[in-house]
């Protein structure tokens, strides 16, 4: 049994509609997160929700990178993160004692700002929040 021009023609549209369709869906299946260094320094050998980053240089920003889930608290990011600045290891800042509004998200893309602040010891930690606006602390 031969196959007419048309309905090969058929079949390969119908394969190439199913490629795409599973390049698609994998793709927006998991979570996509890209972060900008706006601390004022250079940040070495970052490290966000145990994916090393590396060097991110102040002012740049990463490609998108894949994670399974991240932690977020009140609809702010809330992740594990450390990193070098001017020779010193620093850590995440701990800015919630409260769990009760923390859930993870596992799907979606997010643009992150990493910044710095002062714990309540005066050691410098770092943050994120949503690229290009406040934590709640910094509204005046």
């Amino acid at each position: 049994m031969t196959l007419s021009k048309q309905r090969k023609t058929e079949i390969l549209i119908f394969i190439i509609l199913i490629i795409f369709g599973s390049i698609f869906y994998f793709n927006f299946k998991n979570l996509h997160v890209k972060f900008y260094n706006k601390t004022g320094e250079n940040i070495d050998s970052l490290v966000i929700a145990g994916t090393l980053i590396g060097d991110l240089k102040n002012g740049s920003s990463t490609e998108y990178i894949d994670y399974k889930e991240f932690l977020f608290d009140s609809g702010i990011p809330y992740e594990q993160m450390s990193g070098i600045l001017n020779s010193k290891k620093i850590h995440e800042l701990n800015w919630s004692d409260c769990g009760t509004e923390r859930n993870k998200e596992s799907k979606g893309s997010y643009i992150f700002d990493i910044k710095k602040a002062l714990d309540l010891n005066g050691k410098t930690c770092l943050y994120l929040v949503e690229h290009n606006k406040k934590i709640f602390w910094e509204e005046e």
